[in-house]
């Protein structure tokens, strides 16, 4: 600091109130009420002033100046010391600090998807590619191939069923129709027992006519006539057998085309019922390849994410080179002595040494081929 006499202090403080009198007459002037030439001494009086009070000023600072440089730095280089002594650990707790909270963080994060991933294989998610889409397209396509080998025997099987009993139904219709030929032959057995019966009377007839010569003759047509009467019998209960027979038959026939009906009906439902079947299963391998899709990616992207949280790493790595800075800067400052600190050039020499990175040479202003590949960095 400077120090100024009375005398100096009173000739700059007459200049200052000269140089502020000399800005309002200027005002002043500017509103025409002074002329130029008494405004022009008084500005040359107040800067005369100023400058034989700076003439005087000048040495005793200049001198105060020297005072100062001569002055050794001892106090300045002792706080110094000290500040960076207390400070230097904390910045050291401080980074370790940061390394734990974030490798722990870290490593939670990667226990977690790793836990996804290894639930995802578990579904079947597990590396997904082309080639074992492919394959679980053949598998796919195996199934279906397997569906339809099971199920086509079935329905063919319907299908013999159902030609079976139509051939049983045919030849049901084929019985039903003999037996109307039956009937109708019943009915002519009765009619020719009714006509021989006829002639049997009209013999007896014709036998009592001649008498005593036509005796044996009415014995035979006497037996005629009992032949005939046993004949229409026999055509009476062949006719209402025959008919029962045919009630039977019409009863079975009617059952028969029923079945047989019904028998189509579940031939075809069968049929849309498998072919539902292998739509449903045919949907379920696109749905089930889509699944396989989408479940490779959001692994892939899992596992693109557990690759980029490898950044904790080089975190950690240059947060070691800067704590071991630290300590070493401790070190120093403890134990060195005046003028035994390394240069700077020197100091930052030996940090580079340390440094593993090509961020790190980056950020010291230098590029490193040997700095190792960021790529090559694994802890999986």
């Amino acid at each position: 600091m400077w120090n100024f006499s009375l005398r100096q202090h009173s000739q700059i403080s007459f200049a200052y109130a000269l140089l502020l009198l000399s800005s309002l007459l200027l005002l002043w002037q500017y509103f025409a009420l002074v002329s130029s030439l008494a405004i022009a001494c008084i500005v040359l009086s107040a800067g005369y002033l100023f400058f034989r009070a700076l003439q005087n000023q000048a040495p005793e600072a200049t001198q105060e100046a020297a005072i100062h440089r001569v002055t050794p730095a001892t106090e300045s280089e002792e706080e110094l010391a000290n500040l960076l002594h207390h400070v230097l650990p904390l910045w050291e707790k401080h980074v370790q600090s940061v390394r734990e909270q974030t490798e722990s963080a870290i490593g939670d994060l990667i226990n977690s998807f790793m836990h996804m991933v290894s639930e995802l294989d578990a579904a079947g998610f597990g590396g997904v590619s082309n080639i074992a889409l492919n394959k679980n397209n053949d598998a796919t396509i195996t199934l279906l191939q397997l569906c339809r080998k099971e199920l086509t025997p079935v329905i063919e099987s319907l299908g013999k069923m159902i030609a079976s009993k139509d051939e049983l139904l045919n030849c049901i219709r084929e019985l039903a129709k003999s037996t109307k030929e039956l009937d109708t032959m019943a009915h002519e057995v009765g009619q020719i027992a009714a006509q021989t019966n006829l002639l049997a009377i009209n013999a007896a007839i014709e036998a009592a006519r001649v008498g005593e010569h036509g005796r044996g003759f009415a014995v035979v047509a006497g037996e005629v006539r009992k032949l005939s009467h046993l004949s229409a019998e026999t055509g009476r209960r062949m006719g209402e057998r025959v008919k029962n027979v045919s009630a039977v038959m019409q009863t079975a026939l009617n059952t028969a085309d029923r079945t047989a009906s019904q028998d189509s009906q579940i031939l075809e439902i069968s049929g849309h019922v498998v072919k539902d079947v292998l739509s449903h299963v045919e949907s379920m391998g696109d749905t089930a390849k889509q699944l396989l899709i989408h479940g490779g990616a959001i692994r892939g992207n899992i596992e693109e994410t557990l690759v980029s949280l490898q950044f904790q790493d080089r975190i950690g790595q240059m947060l070691d080179v800067v704590r071991t800075d630290i300590q070493k800067m401790q070190q120093q400052v403890a134990h060195a002595g005046p003028g035994e600190l390394p240069t700077t050039s020197v100091w930052l020499e030996e940090l580079q040494t340390t440094y593993t990175m090509q961020d790190e040479y980056r950020n010291h202003g230098k590029e490193h081929a040997k700095a190792e590949n960021e790529t090559e960095i694994t802890f999986f």
